[in-house]
This record gives C-alpha cells, structure tokens and sequence, in this order.
C-alpha cells in the first residue's frame, strides 16, 4: 500500500488559472515496453510527422484542463523564448473532441492533450497530427514505458507517434486522517455499513467504469453487450453509490464536502485533493492506493489538425520532458514524473506519492485502459455506458 500525505504543496491543478494574457475560461470538472519497441518509436526509422518553420515564440494557443497550461514550471521558458500561451479550458475531456469537430478539425487551436484512453476515439475522428520524434529529443528522458508503443497510446503500430506523455498519476482512496487514522486499505472497506452516507463519489463516467473494471478482473474496451460482465460493472457502482448521499460535479466539490466534514471518505480520490484541502486549511486530508491497485491515468500533448505555431508547440513539449521541469510538473500538478532522472528532484512530499523503486509494478498496479468503443455490434459503447451510468447517478440524486 502506497501512503500519500500531502501538505501545503505548489500544486494547484483546477485551483489556479493561466499566468498568460487572453486566457478564456469555462468551469473545470479532472508492463513496460521493451527496448526495442522504444527504439523503433523514437528513432527516424518511423514516419516523419508535422513540421514546423524552426522559429520558436509567439503565441500558442492551448486547449485543455485549468492548471494543464502550468503557468509555474513553464513560466521561466515563456520568458525566456517571448512565448503568450493562451488557454482555453475545459469542464469535461469530451469537451476537446467537440471544439475541435466545431472548429473543423482544429482551426484556432495549437496544442491540445488527451488522457489515453481517448486515443482510439481521436484516432477515429483524426483529430491528432503525427508528430516528428526528432523535434522532441527529450523524449529519450522517459521511462521505457512511456517511450514505447503501449497500448499504442502515443505510438501507433506502424510507428506513427501522434502523442507525447508529460504526466502520469493514479486514482485511490482519499479519506480525512482525523476520522479514519491510518485510512483503509481495501476498495471494498467503503461498503461497510459504517460509511453509510459518508462516501464521496465524483461525476467522472469514464473513470467510474475503468476503476469497476479494474476491480473486477475486466476490461472497458472489451465488455460484451448484455453480459453478466456488464452487470457485474453495474451492480459494483451501484454499491458503491449507494453509501453516498450524492455524486460530487468535480473534484474541487468532492474536496470541500471532505474537509466540512459531510463525508469521510472518497471512491475516486486523487492525491491532488491532499492539497485542495490542505488550500481550504484541512492538512489531514490523505491518499491511498489500496491493495487491489487501481486504473492509472497519462496526460499527453497532441497537435491537432490547423495548428499553426509547430516550432514552438515542440519546443515546449521538449522543455516539459527536462527532468528538472518535469519534476516540478509532477509537484504542481501532484503527480508522478514520467522521467526517471527527475525522481531524485522532486520534493519529499511528491516523491512519497508513487513507489519509484519498483517502477514496473506501479505500472501493474495502476495501469493504463482505453475507455469502451464509440461503435460496435458486440461490444459495449461509450453511449450504452453512459446510458447505464446516468440511471445509477439518477438513482442517487446527484
């Protein structure tokens, strides 16, 4: 069991907002590759993607999650190469998809990012450029596992990168110290009756379903139509949902019922809560990855199509793969670095987050899933669950 126990860190992901001029806002929701695959995903051997004119500054316009824009670890670097990063943000992911079809497939937008399970989705609507590994030499900086073709997350299997993962993290149990010394340490301890209306749940349909999947020993790309797997997923949640009063809109909402006291414990926790609570003077507020593990997350940057400021787009995806910037990425956003050389700079607190010692089993505890198919005739779509998930929410009242 992996303790986090955050203090008052910089970190203030969808707490803080853009440093830059003209930024727009909207409400905010938030098995390693072998060598050889990681040669062959970064060497000139694979397809050659977009290029730019090799003229870095000026604007960029970004498209992504309040705090993703990291006005801290990437102020220096603005400064330095006369860069305006401007941001819209967004409330939910399925918000990027949506601006980028509304702008015909990109036209406006420079640098977007997407959590992998997204990937199959915006493969299918051509929304992400192939990129040029030779512009993003920092890529050599990752772990393996990142560098590689996974999942064919960030590498398609000819090749192609159409990503570069910056952030990584996984999803636990986040509880109050002061109610619950020491925390649970199994998933399945918030059925007890005990917690009977003190269980905090977020409104994250895609998140809920990987940790349920997770949990049961399935995939959410790979659940049949009407199975009992199905069900299983349903029945689980259902559970789960039961033991709250409600289901919190994000997780900033999830935090302040956590530190007024209304509940105690959070299924879908994430350690940046740690410091939203720690911001609204709660410093007890703590995370953990229980035994059963659960679903990881990874954050990568993308080009999509009309982009029109490349040189810079890659210069700035380069500069957050340093290991020094990427471990200040890690503590602003309370996560995990993606570079193994930037372990022994992060902070003490940061650090306690993951176990860096055994890299390959953090990733088994906590891996990667792609969300369910938009169409298929025999597996279960993104609309069918989501159909499934709005009537256990509404069972709720929240």
């Amino acid at each position: 069991m992996t303790l986090v126990t955050l203090g008052a860190s910089p970190a203030l992901l969808a707490a803080c907002g853009g440093d830059d001029a003209g930024t727009t806002t909207v409400d905010a929701g938030a098995g390693s590759s072998a060598a050889a695959a990681t040669d062959a995903a970064t060497t000139a051997a694979a397809p050659v993607g977009i290029q730019g004119d090799g003229k870095v500054g000026g604007t960029i316009d970004f498209l992504s999650w309040e705090g993703y824009d990291l006005p801290d670890p990437m102020k220096d670097w603005k400064t330095t190469n006369t860069v305006d990063l401007k941001a819209t943000y967004i409330g939910t992911h399925d918000d990027i998809q949506a601006k980028l079809i509304a702008a015909k497939g990109g036209g406006g937008y420079d640098l977007i990012t997407y959590y992998q399970g997204y990937k199959p989705l915006y493969r299918e609507l051509g929304l992400l450029e192939p990129l040029d590994p030779e512009q993003v030499p920092n890529l050599k900086n990752l772990y393996p596992y990142f560098q590689g073709d996974e999942g064919n997350f960030w590498v398609e299997p000819d090749g192609t990168r159409t990503g570069v993962p910056w952030d990584y993290g996984a999803i636990g149990i986040t509880y109050d110290d002061a109610v619950l010394p020491g925390g649970l340490t199994s998933w399945y301890d918030l059925l007890d009756p005990k917690f009977k209306g003190k269980v905090g749940a977020v409104d994250d349909p895609q998140g809920n379903l990987a940790l349920c999947c997770h949990l049961l020993g399935k995939t959410p790309d790979n659940l049949a139509k009407g199975s009992p797997d199905v069900d299983e997923v349903r029945d689980l949640l259902t559970k789960v949902w039961a033991q709250t009063t409600g289901v919190s809109a994000s997780y900033g909402d999830m935090t302040q019922k956590l530190v007024s006291g209304d509940v105690v414990v959070c299924w879908l926790g994430w350690a940046a809560m740690n410091t939203f609570a720690a911001d609204a003077g709660t410093t007890t507020v703590k995370t953990v990855l229980p035994t059963e593990g659960s679903y990881g997350f990874c954050d990568a940057w993308a080009i999509p199509p009309g982009a029109d400021n490349v040189s810079t787009i890659y210069a700035w995806m380069n500069e957050s793969l340093d290991p020094t910037v990427n471990a200040r990425i890690a503590e602003y956003l309370v996560g995990a670095t993606v570079c193994p050389d930037g372990v022994a700079q992060l902070n003490d607190v940061t650090k306690s987050l993951y176990d860096y010692t055994n890299i390959e089993a953090l990733f088994a505890a906590a891996p990667l899933y792609n969300n369910p198919p938009v169409e298929s005739d025999t597996l279960l779509t993104v609309k069918e669950w989501t159909d499934i998930y709005t009537e256990i929410k509404a069972g709720v009242g929240g």
